[in-house]
């Protein structure tokens, strides 16, 4: 009976294999998406002339033109103060859209009316045409002329025109994008474009079949796809080797940073972590990686290497590290790899959808293997597992075994698609997305010292968003057939592939974990003078400023400022300044009992003194007046003196404790309270945004800086400069600000900017740095009196003209911030926000 089951058994798998191999067998290539049919040279608006394409193009035609020209001092007479740089050429384009239809058709008489004008044109033309976007400094608004419209011979013509301002360095390509219009329905499919370079040369065109191509003109049909050109200057001569400057002020600093955050990063992990021999094989396994990786920015030909080590070996290697270090594997239940076969079993519906949509198999031929090798599959499963006597175990095995042969199906078709060439292009990027997510979850159960379930989903979860937003997963076209070109998304000029992606992923991982081990070593009190939490702290406040916001130069010295990393060498230097040792005379509380009891003796103490304040400056008018004798002044003197005397000759330190609580904790609320004050100034500076998940949090540095060292200032408490609560806070403001003023020095030392302009940005700035310290020291102080069971107003009366001051400082600071805010023109808001490298007209 035994070896008939087993036959039966491994029969139905034979089988469900089978129908696998048969359905790859049978499957047939997927036909490239179709190329737009180019049209014939013609006048594109003759509608007699054939004209290949839907019928939308018979009753409407368009025509964009655009012309690059050298900026004149008219162009230029609007542009804000201390925006131009001589140094620097100044671009005009001009983009002029042409719509002709039927002088019936009801998009002229709309147009006519002009509604929602000029707002309402924007978006008509990006959306109609397809938005143009130029790179540079943008030097002032897109300009609009009203829409033009003619009419004759029964045909309408309207004309946009649109001028954009830019401003780029003397070697620098200029590129224009040519977006895919998004207006459903569709003014037109195909559109005629015209460029007139003028003093450029078209140097690179994307997705481009010219119709006409001359010196001074270039014209091309484009459809419902993205295009690009790329312009350079015809007087300037690319020099074949650039020589640079034996002193580079960019390359010095850079070294500088670099070696202080190895050697920090050294500091970080301790002797301890270096004496053990899996710490010190994943160190150099990431050695070996990390120039493979690198060496892809400066050979194209080491890309497949670089993936390989990125998504594939790197995973596994910490994987390893991790199956090393933990003292238990992952304890996954049955329940857990139903789920994954859950998931695995609606990709592969996913893929199966993909392959009957586009012909990969018919759709009787993949019903059929797909029934077969699921129900052959579970019958193998059920046949091989009935002696283990349990059915729950039983039924688990069979629906993971029919899910199983399920995805098998889907992963061998989908291979079948990739040796065509022909598959759904975000399908690799959703495998890259699984493999690196094996980092993470590798990285956070060596940091918790455990596996968890929660974090293998946050880390699948993770990875997809590193690789893009949802919008850019759920896009159409990205599940559709693989495109011959495809946008990919930038910043500045680094393209995003997922190569790149997985490596600002990796960053942010690696930062995450420097955060992950602050606390774990922030839950003991004696963690304040640890050196190596000192350390890690100071590592992640670099990071969080390794590239100040502002993007002017350094005057003569022409190097962009935010590639000097000059912010994260001060924020080095103050923090170091800040975290002083502990005074001698505090004695940290080993719990909320001990600190209420500090607390109250530190109340008390401020009571006599302040009773003999009183007593001396009343007593000299009552001693004079004879209402109080000498004798009596000389027996409250001293009761008073002896009972400060019970309290030590030390000064009060009670306020300058950590109250009982954890590093971690403290840390965790000045945070938190740092970035609710700074929440409002995102006005000034910007809301962050980015194509993924890594980029957002790249831009979101600014956002997140100066919380950092509010996180400082509470892990750090007992260390920070100062026996009080507002005078750490006046400390902290100190180092905030030299760190904050140091990316904008470059732009404050420009002689073409106003000195308005300046003392906006310095008062925006003092301001928020004010706000935020200060707030931060007067909720810190309620705190410790909260924390004690003691009211607040026992320390600040608000009946006292002096308790108030420093609240009454904090409102007036945000007064004129708020005021300097509203008063900021288009130039400040450049220096606070930095330049933008594109915009949609």
């Amino acid at each position: 009976m035994e070896r008939l089951r087993a036959v039966i058994g491994f029969g139905l798998a034979v089988l469900s294999l089978g129908a696998i191999a048969w359905c790859a067998v049978t499957a047939q290539p997927v036909p490239p998406p179709a190329s737009p049919p180019w049209p014939a040279e013609t006048d594109s608006w003759d509608v007699s002339a054939p004209r290949a394409g839907p019928a939308v193009e018979r009753d409407r035609e368009a025509l964009t033109e655009v012309t690059v020209a050298p900026a004149s001092a008219a162009d230029l007479a609007g542009v804000p103060e201390g925006r131009l740089d001589e140094r620097l050429r100044q671009v005009r384009v001009t983009i002029v859209h042409r719509l002709r239809m039927d002088a019936a058709d009801s998009l002229a008489g709309t147009l006519r009316q002009g509604a929602e004008f000029p707002r309402g044109m924007r978006r008509f033309t990006d959306d109609g045409f397809g938005a143009v976007k130029v790179n540079g400094t943008v030097l002032a608004p897109a300009g609009r002329l009203p829409p033009l419209l003619t009419t004759a011979g029964g045909r309408t013509t309207v004309r946009f025109t649109v001028t954009l301002l830019r401003q780029v360095r003397p070697e620098e390509l200029l590129r224009l994008d040519f977006n895919a219009p998004t207006a459903r329905p569709l003014l037109v499919v195909y559109r005629k474009v015209t460029l007139r370079p003028g003093e450029w040369t078209v140097l690179r065109a994307t997705s481009i079949e010219p119709d006409r191509e001359e010196p001074e003109r270039l014209e091309f049909t484009v459809g419902l796809y993205p295009v690009s050109v790329t312009l350079a200057p015809d007087a300037y001569g690319f020099p074949d080797v650039r020589e640079e400057d034996d002193f580079s002020w960019a390359t010095a600093l850079g070294v500088l940073t670099a070696i202080v955050l190895a050697v920090l990063l050294l500091r970080a992990l301790g002797g301890r972590w270096w004496r053990r021999r899996p710490n010190r094989e994943l160190a150099a396994g990431l050695g070996l990686a990390a120039p493979v990786i690198l060496l892809v920015a400066v050979a194209e030909e080491f890309t497949l290497l670089a993936y390989l080590m990125l998504f594939v070996g790197l995973p596994l290697l910490a994987l390893r590290h991790a199956v090393q270090v933990l003292p238990s594997g992952p304890q996954w239940t049955p329940r857990d790899a139903l789920g994954a076969t859950g998931v695995g079993v609606l990709l592969a519906v996913g893929m199966l959808s993909w392959s009957y949509r586009y012909g990969q198999l018919p759709g009787d031929t993949l019903v059929t293997g797909t029934a077969v090798a699921a129900a052959a599959a579970a019958g193998s499963a059920m046949v091989l597992s009935a002696d283990l006597g349990v059915r729950a175990v039983v039924v688990r095995l069979t629906a993971f075994a029919a899910g199983s042969a399920v995805a098998l199906l889907a992963l061998v078709l989908w291979a079948r698609a990739l040796a065509t060439q022909v598959y759904p292009p975000d399908s690799v990027r959703l495998l890259l997305a699984f493999c690196w997510a094996l980092l993470p979850v590798a990285a956070v159960a060596v940091a918790v010292k455990q596996w968890t379930r929660g974090a293998v989903v946050v880390a699948v979860v993770v990875s997809l968003l590193v690789q893009g937003w949802p919008t850019e997963w759920l896009d159409a076209g990205s599940w559709s057939r693989a495109l011959p070109e495809q946008a990919v998304p930038r910043i500045g000029e680094l393209e995003l592939t997922p190569l790149v992606r997985g490596v600002m992923g990796l960053l942010l991982l690696g930062f995450l974990l420097l955060v992950l081990r602050l606390r774990r070593l922030g839950t003991a009190l004696g963690a304040t003078r640890d050196s190596a939490a000192e350390s890690t702290m100071i590592v992640c406040l670099m990071v969080a400023y390794l590239a100040p916001q502002g993007s002017a130069t350094l005057g003569d010295i022409n190097v962009p400022l935010p590639m000097l990393s000059i912010t994260a060498l001060i924020a080095w230097v103050t923090a170091r300044w800040l975290l002083a040792d502990p005074h001698p005379s505090v004695v940290e509380p080993g719990d909320q009992e001990e600190h209420r009891e500090l607390i109250r003796a530190a109340l008390h103490r401020r009571l006599l003194l302040g009773s003999e304040q009183e007593l001396y400056r009343a007593g000299r008018g009552r001693l004079g007046a004879g209402e109080l004798s000498m004798a009596e002044f000389d027996r409250q003197r001293e009761a008073l003196d002896t009972a400060l005397r019970g309290h030590g000759s030390h000064p009060e330190t009670a306020f300058a404790t950590a109250a009982g609580c954890s590093p971690w904790h403290n840390g965790v609320y000045g945070f938190i309270v740092s970035l609710l004050l700074s929440l409002p100034f995102l006005i000034v500076f910007g809301v962050p945004i980015g194509a993924d998940l890594s980029s957002f949090v790249f831009e979101a540095r600014s956002v997140i800086a100066l919380p950092a060292f509010g996180f400082l200032f509470g892990y750090f408490y007992p260390r920070i400069r100062g026996t009080q609560p507002m005078t750490k806070a006046l400390n902290l403001m100190a180092a905030a600000l030299a760190t904050e003023l140091s990316g904008y020095v470059a732009a404050l030392a420009e002689p073409d900017l106003g000195a308005m302009d300046k003392v906006q940005v310095v008062a925006i700035i003092v301001g928020k740095v004010a706000l935020v310290s200060i707030g931060l020291g007067l909720y810190w102080e309620w705190r410790i009196m909260h924390l004690a069971g003691e009211p607040w107003a026992r320390v600040r009366n608000i009946r006292s003209l002096r308790s108030l001051a420093t609240p009454l400082l904090a409102i007036m600071i945000a007064a004129i911030t708020t005021a300097a805010t509203s008063a900021a023109g288009q130039t400040v808001d450049r220096i606070l926000r930095g330049d933008e490298t594109s915009q949609q007209p």
